[in-house]
């Protein structure tokens, strides 16, 4: 008679996905139905030509084919975020396995390189902001606005009188795409799109580089970072200058980790040069190949002459290209935001509503929490950096930029990957460790694809139909994710910074409320 073997369900065979569509060619029936879901539903500038090219202009003729379009964005991206996480079963520690996951990276890549922005309008930004400095008006002083035509661009209006976030290299390089683009705002845009993808694919290739140098899994990598959702989402579809300063910012790891302390430091300047948010590095790359139990006085020798060449470099850039230090007060642009998925937001909400509640002003409470919120991130960031503990430097990375992204009200999807490439190649990962890195990447892919469209149907009732048909897509990815891996909560809460102190304090309170019931019971 047959032996029937009982596996425990930890043990048992991962279900598998009722479709039998391979993982790649899934990914590129998402990527084209964002493709198409763009044409009616992406942003477009009102005064841009691109709105009277014919498949543009025909699904853009009537609610019912833009809402077929908003729909097919949102089917496309958790397609995308299907095939990921169906593909993560054949990655494996081997070249073939890393040519793989690169070759379909690509293959979800390229509909998405020709595609009308979606989930952002940050490139119509990019676009005015050159415009402004091509103007000679300083962007760390004046909102786009100021220019003509900034609306019909397709400038989110809400940012229009707001400074600019960005570093002097990137504003000079948005300048140049514009001044080409003067009478063709489309080809500043779409230059835009390819600055983008390129700082996408050179972050891939540093980390790459990182993996390989620390002997970690490059395949894993790849997954987790170039065949993301989020990469493909954030970084092409919606163009978003991150990739190009996380690109800086992976280089000046790899060179420090090389023991080229120069050049690490003058790729860490340019990252800031895109976006000054990446001197958060700086202090933690001056102590890269450093004996953990260096004394005080030769790590702030270190910093200072780190930091001395970096702020040199940056500054000198400024003042060549007439901006002075205005992207110093660049840093505190994000913050002028809530996020309703935010920590800090939901305490915020909490005490402004007890302020009002008894007659106090909740702007003055606002205040004290935002700056205790930032003290005491500022004073954790300050002990990972300063602490003797052997303390990988790159985990170092990984935990400051996580603390600080914590205590902002605006925590913008794509600052998750502000923290997952590091994260990738920080150290072997345990099975919950995974699971937390993929629970954050369908969280922020589900808020990604809820974001409003260029509808002009769009209204309230609207907003909650299609966020509602998100949250029901993403529960049931969710659902299927979860059960087809035997995912353990313990082992995610485990993966969490200080959750396994969490997990032993609940199990320690537990064992003493079952001890004192059976004294009871005695």
């Amino acid at each position: 008679m047959p032996q029937h073997v009982h596996r425990s369900a930890t043990e048992r065979e991962p279900r598998r996905f009722p479709l039998t569509v391979s993982p790649t060619l899934l990914g590129l029936i998402g990527s084209l139905c964002i493709l198409v879901g763009s044409f009616g539903a992406g942003w477009i500038g009102d005064g841009l030509g691109l709105r009277e090219w014919f498949p543009i202009a025909f699904l853009r003729s009537s609610p019912d084919l833009t809402r077929l379009c908003t729909m097919l964005l949102i089917v496309g991206g958790f397609l995308l975020l299907i095939a990921w996480l169906r593909f993560r079963s054949s990655v494996s520690d081997n070249d073939a396995s890393l040519r793989r996951v690169i070759r379909t990276s690509i293959i979800w890549a390229l509909p998405l390189l020709i595609c009308v922005p979606v989930f952002s309008r940050d490139m119509f930004s990019y676009v005015a902001v050159g415009r402004l400095m091509a103007a000679g008006i300083d962007p760390y002083q004046h909102g786009v606005n100021e220019i003509a035509g900034w609306y019909s661009l397709g400038v989110d209006p809400f940012w229009s009188s707001t400074e600019s976030p960005y570093g002097p290299l990137f504003i000079a390089v948005a300048a140049v795409f514009s001044w080409l683009g003067a009478q063709t705002p489309e080809y500043a845009l779409f230059l835009n799109r390819l600055a983008a993808t390129a700082g996408a694919v050179l972050m891939v290739v540093a980390f790459l580089k990182i993996a390989a140098l620390r002997g970690r899994s490059r395949a894993f990598v790849a997954w987790m970072i170039a065949a993301n959702p989020l990469t493909l989402l954030l970084f092409i579809a919606s163009g978003h200058n991150d990739g190009l300063m996380l690109a800086g910012m992976g280089f000046g790891l790899l060179s420090a980790l090389k023991g080229r302390r120069i050049l690490a430091v003058v790729w860490i300047a340019l990252a800031v040069a895109i976006k000054p948010i990446a001197l958060i590095a700086l202090p933690i790359v001056a102590l890269v190949g450093r004996p953990s139990k260096l004394p005080l006085s030769d790590r702030v020798k270190s910093w200072a002459l780190h930091g001395a060449l970096a702020l040199g470099l940056v500054g000198a850039l400024g003042l060549v290209l007439g901006l002075g230090f205005g992207w110093v007060t660049a840093l505190t642009v994000p913050g002028a935001i809530q996020h309703w998925y935010s920590p800090l937001t939901l305490m915020v909400g909490t005490v402004r509503g007890l302020a009002e509640l008894v007659g106090l002003d909740p702007f003055v409470f606002e205040v004290i929490l935002k700056v205790i919120a930032f003290s005491i991130a500022g004073l954790v960031a300050s002990w990972l950096v300063i602490t003797k503990r052997p303390i990988d430097p790159v985990l170092r990375l990984v935990l400051c930029t996580a603390v600080v992204v914590a205590a902002s009200t605006a925590i913008h999807p794509w600052y998750v990957l502000w923290i997952l490439p590091f994260a990738a190649v920080a150290g072997p990962w345990r099975r919950g460790q995974e699971h937390l890195a993929v629970l954050a990447t369908i969280f922020f892919t589900t808020v990604t694809l809820a974001e409003p469209t260029d509808s002009f149907f769009e209204g309230p009732y609207t907003r909650i139909v299609v966020a509602s048909i998100t949250v029901l897509f993403a529960l049931s990815v969710l659902v299927w994710w979860w059960r087809a891996n035997n995912v353990s909560g313990r082992a995610v809460v485990i993966a969490v910074p200080y959750g396994q102190v969490l997990v032993n304090r609940i199990v320690a309170r537990r064992e003493r409320r079952l001890q004192q019931r059976t004294e009871s019971a005695l």
